[in-house]
């Protein structure tokens, strides 16, 4: 049977500095998987890589068996494979709904002249686009802030938003890059929930990067441990807390709690 997703020996070069060294990863398909290192270890790469923002110089990206290697954002997307990023990537002017809407733009079957004269087939289209988006807005508890600015929200409601606007891609792998980054222990473990109860409700795979270790331990199942490029150990939290290579390139001899 073929992996739901895979990457078989991935190495990216800048120059003269080797950011990935053959890198490998399968993902079932319902797992959680996480991704942790250093900084510079190579981790936004891999995603990079997975989404579409970056061609390997070598090695396969894999989707439900077929080769996706070097296939464009677009086509990723798609596919449904969806990310946030680490550097929150909102429209600040645009609206919590609209936010969420330009997710849809590849669904849209109106044409543009049918928008500009706002024909009937158009409403009706943009209606049923806009409830489906107050759906995902409700499932991230932001539906009563639909028609705010989203420049204007809290860093936290504001990483909501990046993933209800990513899960109105109906994806089956959902990238996080730093779900959690600069949110304190409370909001870290209501987002730790908050993905629990999403993979209850949707078909999600879901990989992600994070330096929080207490959160990375609690919702990964299996973990990846990147050095400089290189992959240094990989198993479950139990295992990766105990691992002498992570201690010591990762945490400075200090156990993973």
């Amino acid at each position: 049977m073929d992996d739901f997703f895979k990457l078989d020996g991935i190495t990216v070069q800048f120059g003269g500095l080797v950011a990935v060294h053959r890198f490998s990863l399968h993902l079932e398909e319902g797992e959680r998987v996480g991704l942790i290192g250093p900084n510079g270890a190579g981790k936004t790469t891999v995603f990079n890589i997975v989404s579409g923002f970056l061609a390997p110089g070598s090695g396969k990206v894999y989707w439900k068996g077929n080769d996706i290697t070097g296939r464009p954002v677009h086509e990723i997307t798609r596919l449904g494979i969806a990310r946030t990023f680490q550097n929150i990537r909102l429209f600040p002017d645009m609206t919590v709904l609209e936010n969420v809407m330009v997710s849809f733009h590849h669904k849209l079957r109106s044409h543009f002249w049918q928008a500009m004269f706002g024909l009937p087939s158009y409403r009706r289209e943009e209606s049923l686009l806009k409830s489906e988006a107050m759906t995902y807005l409700e499932e991230l508890g932001l539906s009563h802030l639909s028609a705010e600015r989203a420049g204007s929200l809290p860093y936290g409601q504001q990483r909501r938003l990046e993933i209800a606007r990513a899960l109105a891609i109906r994806p089956g792998l959902l990238l996080l890059d730093e779900p959690v980054a600069g949110m304190n222990p409370s909001e870290s473990l209501e987002t730790a929930q908050l993905i629990l109860d999403l993979q209850r409700k949707y078909p999600l795979t879901v990989f992600l990067i994070e330096h929080d270790m207490k959160f990375v331990m609690q919702l990964c199942e299996r973990i990846k441990v990147l050095d400089y490029g290189h992959t240094i150990a990989e198993g479950t939290p139990a295992e990766i807390q105990q691992d002498p290579l992570v201690l010591k390139a990762y945490l400075g001899g200090a156990c993973v709690c």
